[in-house]
């Protein structure tokens, strides 16, 4: 990967149990200097919790985001590109975040 990921992007990767779609929800200052993202999973199962945000129409995948499990990943285990979240979505994942993590 030659370019730094991009916070509200989505990328596969396979943390030892299949390719899964992740968000990423790091910071992009911190995406560009450090070897390593902060991202959460996509998902096709509903919940119904704030910390779960169903995708749209204007989303490059359907499903739900989990915003409940923040993961580390290597940049190297970053694989295939698979879209932006849509504005409105970020907006609603940024929503979740801050429920999941207790921040008013």
């Amino acid at each position: 990967m030659t370019a730094a990921p991009v916070r509200g992007q989505v990328y596969r990767a396979d943390l030892g149990y299949g390719a899964k779609p992740w968000l990423i929800v790091s910071n992009n200052q911190r995406n560009r200097v450090t070897a390593d993202v902060l991202a959460v999973r996509l998902t096709t199962i509903a919940r119904e919790l704030p910390t779960w945000v169903p995708l749209g129409a204007d989303d490059p995948l359907g499903g739900y985001v989990n915003t409940d499990n923040i993961e580390t990943l290597g940049k190297d285990e970053l694989g295939d590109y698979l879209g932006t979240l849509s504005p409105s979505s970020i907006v609603s994942v940024n929503r979740a975040l801050a429920v999941a993590l207790g921040i008013p």
